[in-house]
């Protein structure tokens, strides 16, 4: 399959950090996506069904308190 994106490159199998967002929060989650070989500096990728129903399943889990991962860092704002 071709890459929608670019038109150029062709979809590999490939282990993606899919970044879900919870109100300011961040949860980088590993899991398989297609992702094109050409333009993966674009962060395009594309999720299967399955894919799509874990994460939301990891989102609805977060926001239940269900699930409390580790911090991996800060975020600071500057006003």
């Amino acid at each position: 399959m071709r890459c929608v994106i670019c038109k150029r490159g062709m979809i590999t199998p490939e282990k993606v950090q899919a970044e879900i967002k919870v109100g300011t929060d961040h949860l980088l989650v590993p899991v398989e996506a297609e992702v094109c070989e050409v333009c993966k500096e674009c962060g395009e990728a594309y999720y299967s069904t399955e894919t799509m129903r874990y994460l939301d399943q990891v989102r609805d889990n977060f926001v239940q308190k269900a699930i409390t991962p580790p911090s991996v860092g800060h975020v600071y704002q500057i006003s």
